[in-house]
């Protein structure tokens, strides 16, 4: 629904666009009358009607002139409520409204539809929402029969190579296509609500995991500390209602420990509703659940966040690592998120290591973990039970994308 707080007031014969200019806004008439006016054609419409909307479709000029005829009430309506909106509907709903939306662009061959931040290029919105849907279809058959996995990336200690936990990360082998890399359907989870059973079933499994792991664990070294779990928390899971007490419950019917739980939230993620996010985020810490920000410097936010919400863990994002070694600014730009970490009393984890003298560099910055193939790609659980053997870990598998 929209939000009423939003409406803007007008005084009568008040021109709230003109013909040619750019536009990105909508408008719905909640009080008063808008007369639109197009050469010589003039319409006037009345509360409840919507004008503009063209320029949420094409991003082209404004094809009219829009004056207030008296005092009114108006509510903008965003590329982003639109956006968001639409990921939340059924697949199905999603392929009429692309189609729909689609059809201004073939009276003009050249034109790109604009449907928030998606672009709709003429001749592949049906074959590419097609696709999507017969993705969502069979995700959604996945999720009912159990039919994905999950892998686990160990994550270790720095500077001496302790494993400390894992990051759980969702596989899917699609019967009859192979592998589906997880952006893929991760996005298509996204994009059709279907993220947020996904991040129950990730959760769950990934619960039962870290308590038989925590067993092996004890075995193997009983004198270690125990073992986390790292788990990625998507917008849904964040805001939608009544699904942060899912979490919970979750966790509680598990029976694992929630301080050994960290969930991994993304900075862009936070800044959609910061007020919610708190709330959200506080709820979880209060119950011991740790908060980790992950692809941290990636998004345009700003680091306000950083001492706004309770958080507990700065992952450091692949893109700053991948330049280490060197001299250059790259090193000094995870120096200064790593400084920045301690300073706020977070732990930090390094993440797409792949070398030693990455590694090696991380351990003079003091960074507090890490993860990447140099440690081990993302295993299936019977391997990883193996790989924490002390024999295994002296010769660790070799590694390759997973």
């Amino acid at each position: 629904m929209l939000d009423p707080a939003a409406t803007k007031s007008f005084d009568s014969g008040s021109i709230i666009f003109r013909q040619g200019e750019p536009g990105a806004l909508a408008y719905m008439i909640n009080a008063g009358r808008v007369e639109i006016v197009s050469g010589n054609a003039v319409k006037v419409l009345g509360p409840g009607e919507i004008f503009g909307e063209m320029a949420l479709i094409d991003g082209r000029p404004r094809s009219a002139t829009a004056r207030t005829l008296e005092e009114c009430v108006l509510l903008p309506i965003t590329p982003e409520v639109v956006s968001k909106r639409m990921q939340k509907a059924d697949p199905l709903i999603r392929l009429l409204l692309k189609q729909a939306l689609s059809r201004p662009a073939e009276t003009y061959p050249t034109a790109t539809v604009r449907t928030g931040n998606t672009r709709v290029t003429p001749g592949a919105t049906q074959q590419q929402v097609a696709v999507e849907l017969n993705m969502a279809t069979d995700l959604r058959s996945a999720l009912s029969q159990d039919a994905l996995d999950l892998h686990f990336q160990p994550i270790v200690t720095l500077p001496d190579n302790r494993l400390g936990g894992f990051e759980a990360l969702a596989r899917w082998n699609r019967p009859g296509v192979g592998f589906v890399p997880p952006p893929h359907f991760i996005g298509v989870a996204e994009q059709t609500g279907l993220i947020t059973p996904l991040g129950r079933w990730v959760l769950v499994r990934a619960c039962q995991a870290l308590k038989r792991l925590q067993r092996s664990r004890r075995r193997a070294a009983p004198d270690d500390e125990a073992l986390f779990m790292s788990v990625n928390m998507s917008a849904h899971q964040l805001y939608a209602d009544g699904e942060v007490q899912q979490l919970l419950d979750i966790v509680e019917s598990t029976g694992v420990n929630p301080r050994r739980l960290k969930l991994e939230i993304t900075e862009s993620v936070l800044m959609d509703d910061p007020p919610l996010a708190e709330h959200a985020i506080s709820t979880l810490r209060n119950a011991g659940i740790r908060i980790a920000i992950d692809d941290f410097g990636t998004g345009y936010s700003s680091l306000n966040y950083l001492h706004r919400f309770p958080l507990d863990t700065l992952k450091v994002d692949r893109s700053f690592v991948a330049p280490l070694p060197g001299d250059g600014p790259g090193v000094r730009i995870v120096s200064a998120i790593l400084s920045l970490a301690r300073e706020l009393g977070f732990t930090t984890i390094a993440e797409g290591v792949e070398d030693a003298s990455q590694l090696t560099c991380l351990a003079r910055l003091n960074c507090d973990y890490v993860q990447g193939y140099l440690i081990s790609h993302p295993l299936p659980e019977a391997e990883v039970h193996e790989w924490m053997t002390p024999s295994a870990r002296r010769h660790p598998p070799r590694a390759v994308p997973g």
